[in-house]
């Protein structure tokens, strides 16, 4: 039998509602998080077995060792880089030449760009674009001569479009009054630059010896190169003399010539230089030549020779004797130098660091020497690896 007094111990209904309601909700909240586990422990695992399925990165295969390929042996090898003409003796005055062309892969194939000249070493000069018309016109290149001598006597100034072997495309001009050229010479059919005059000496009323002494001379002609160049240009003079005048009554007072060598990293030029004579009397200027065409960036960098002088000649005697075997008794060793092999022909350009520093070796022989007008022979060695560069050999 229930007790009245067990209704104050129960909960008030709306009290028990509430919380039948808060307990079903906490049962479908940890529904929710159980399903939740699942699905996540459910995608771990499907990832897990992916990783396991799936392949792994690419490897690279393995490359093949190369294939060698048996060089069939011969007797002698023959070379591939080097061309050397097989040097025939001649009896006339022809000169015979020697040239070792090492073919270079510094050539230009492309069809705009200027193709090689073939040398003593190819790829070493490009042929710039040939340009037909000069800068300097001819009226041009006849007022500039005829302002270069204003004390000379009045008379016809010509001109004429000329190839120099030594400067290419000049204007050649001549000054003649009436039946005498008073001057001559080139300029540079580009720029106006007087390259080369020479002023003709009249005997009439000259001393027999000079007034002016070798010393005097030289001050008047370094005075003239460093006015006609702004400055001081890197020479040296390598050679003075005095040379009379000669005329059908003999000899009078004449002029100096002195000979000027470009020096580059302390080492001379072959080619590039001034040629400077002034007349041992006045003191005028008579002859003037500028040679000055490879560009800075040309010469190599300068390193300590390793080839020494013996080796050098013994290389030139040897080859002589291949051109001309009787002779050999006979040959001598004129002079031996190290010098940079600047010199090139005029239409063409050295590439940067191209220009070589090379013995420049010297010789005659007693054929050469009992010539009226005896031409020495002239050998280039490499001064770094003793190969033989070019030999001209005259007979």
């Amino acid at each position: 039998m229930r007790d009245d007094s067990d209704e104050f111990n129960e909960p008030y209904l709306p009290a028990r509602y509430k919380e039948t309601v808060r307990k079903k909700k906490q049962r479908r909240l940890l529904k929710k998080l159980g399903m939740i586990a699942v699905g996540v422990i459910a995608l771990v695992a499907v990832y897990i077995l992916l990783i396991g399925l799936l392949p792994g990165p690419p490897h690279p295969a393995p490359v093949p060792p190369p294939v060698t390929t048996p060089r069939p042996t011969t007797a002698a090898a023959t070379p591939v880089a080097t061309l050397k003409p097989v040097a025939i003796p001649v009896t006339t005055t022809v000169p015979t030449t020697r040239m070792l062309a090492t073919l270079s892969a510094d050539t230009v194939t492309a069809t705009d760009t200027p193709q090689p000249v073939l040398t003593a070493r190819a790829g070493t000069f490009i042929t710039p674009e040939n340009n037909a018309s000069p800068k300097i016109t001819e009226n041009q290149a006849r007022s500039i001569a005829l302002a270069a001598f204003p004390n000379l006597p009045a008379g016809e100034m010509l001109v004429e479009l000329s190839a120099s072997p030594d400067f290419g495309p000049a204007w050649k001009y001549t000054l003649r009054a009436g039946t005498t050229i008073e001057a001559s010479g080139f300029l540079d059919a580009d720029t106006g630059r007087i390259l080369t005059f020479s002023r003709t000496i009249h005997p009439g009323a000259r001393p027999v010896n000079p007034v002016l002494t070798l010393g005097n001379a030289r001050q008047i002609a370094d005075g003239a190169i460093n006015s006609r160049n702004g400055g001081i240009p890197p020479i040296n003079m390598s050679d003075s003399r005095y040379v009379p005048l000669v005329t059908p009554g003999g000899n009078v007072a004449g002029s100096y010539r002195f000979i000027y060598t470009r020096i580059v990293q302390d080492y001379p030029c072959d080619a590039d230089g001034f040629v400077v004579s002034v007349d041992a009397v006045s003191g005028a200027i008579t002859e003037y030549v500028h040679h000055w065409q490879t560009p800075d960036n040309a010469f190599m960098l300068a390193e300590t020779p390793l080839v020494p002088r013996f080796d050098v000649t013994y290389t030139i005697q040897a080859e002589a004797k291949a051109i001309y075997p009787s002779s050999i008794s006979g040959l001598r060793i004129i002079s031996a130098e190290i010098r940079w092999k600047d010199r090139h022909d005029p239409a063409t350009i050295p590439r940067p660091s191209t220009i070589p520093l090379a013995w420049k070796v010297v010789f005659d022989d007693e054929i050469i020497r009992a010539k009226a007008d005896p031409i020495p022979s002239v050998g280039w060695v490499d001064a770094q690896t003793g190969e033989l560069m070019e030999l001209t050999y005259r007979h």
